[in-house]
């Protein structure tokens, strides 16, 4: 009989980088495969783990199998009309829910949580985590996110990469980049996520467009082991990196001590050794060091790898971030880490979603 997910239950004890995908879908939803064939296909692309996001309901959460090697984290696609946010942690149904799981395609929020923000303080209050899905994707009906008034202050990751097989995310995809890096350098240490959002294998008859896969961006995190509770600390720390196939490693060495994707180095003065690697990448291109928005060092990757250093002399007045960033011989994203962190904290100014991005379409949510 199958088991409701656990966030405590541990399916490898040993630390590391595990690879998975932080949105998928089910036939509970529009998705076109059952639990136990869900789990199927994330075998089959050899994830480590992914979490089931279903539209506006949790009623996969009993029917997965007890698969010994694959790890299913619990969540809910939050869909309405003001757009799309994940969240991750719940292991049961939640006072909040009856607001979202109505049966309703795009329910209308009322009361007490009658915000996008109402509803992602309520899930911070509760240890879960909030994430906004394909934020500025065009379609119809709309898929970008569309409420202006959203406090980035409940904010926990952003999906800065979505499903490479639709056209539309050629553009979105870097736009998505593009808005987290704004919220960077305005002190906001929201951690980058990927997700397929996996609904099935196939296109639909009359779409022009390559099949979907899970783990395709893939999402990298380094965890204490392997469990939804020590995954979903990982992306708390940021120990996280998207990626389309290519492995990297990005550190930051200074006084004799190494850090790793994520970390904060604090208030420190003199030089900061930056290292990157990449492996398996299947294509050529660059590899870029970015701070604080700017490319600071860059090189070729050649035969799937490369090798970057870059030198920073830190301030201990100047914040700053570094991250590395990695593109193919097309100026395709192929991955992207989140930052390591330099100097005082920048606290933000602005809170509201629609300071960073211009509405959709000229329109107001």
């Amino acid at each position: 009989m199958s088991q409701p997910l656990s966030l405590l239950k541990v399916l490898n004890p040993q630390a590391g980088w595990y690879r998975g995908d932080f949105h998928a879908h089910t036939n509970y939803s529009d998705g076109v495969h059952t639990p136990a064939q869900l789990v199927e296909v994330a075998i089959a692309e050899g994830l480590d783990f992914f979490a089931v996001t279903d539209h506006n309901t949790i009623d996969s959460f009993s029917k997965f199998g007890d698969d010994p090697t694959t790890l299913i984290i619990p969540g809910l696609e939050v869909t309405l009309k003001e757009g799309h946010f994940n969240v991750f942690g719940m292991e049961g149904r939640l006072d909040w829910m009856e607001h979202i799981c109505t049966g309703q395609d795009t329910p209308e929020l009322t009361g007490i949580y009658g915000t996008t923000t109402a509803l992602m303080k309520r899930g911070s209050s509760q240890g879960l985590l909030n994430s906004i899905n394909h934020p500025l994707m065009p379609w119809e009906p709309p898929l970008e996110w569309r409420d202006r008034a959203t406090d980035l202050r409940y904010l926990d990751c952003l999906e800065i990469w979505n499903d490479p097989s639709w056209p539309e995310n050629d553009h979105a995809n870097p736009k998505a980049v593009a808005l987290w890096t704004d919220w960077l350098n305005a002190g906001y240490r929201i951690t980058a996520i990927g997700g397929s959002d996996y609904h099935q294998p196939a296109p639909e008859p009359g779409q022009d467009k390559p099949p979907e896969r899970l783990g395709l961006p893939s999402t990298y995190v380094y965890a204490e082991q392997l469990s939804g509770a020590a995954i979903l600390e990982g992306l708390r720390r940021r120990r996280a990196y998207v990626s389309v196939g290519a492995r990297v490693t990005f550190q930051a060495q200074a006084d004799g001590t190494t850090y790793e994707i994520g970390a904060d180095l604090g208030e420190l003065s003199g030089a900061i050794d930056f290292k990157a690697t990449v492996t398996d990448c299947p294509s050529s291109g660059r590899a870029q060091i970015v701070r604080n928005g700017q490319v600071v060092s860059e090189t070729p990757i050649e035969g799937g790898q490369a090798v970057l250093r870059w030198r920073n002399d830190a301030d201990p007045a100047r914040s700053d971030w570094c991250r590395l960033d990695v593109f193919g011989e097309e100026g395709q994203m192929m991955a992207i880490t989140n930052p390591i962190y330099v100097g005082p904290r920048r606290r933000p100014v602005s809170h509201s979603y629609g300071d960073f991005a211009s509405a959709p379409s000229g329109k107001q949510s």
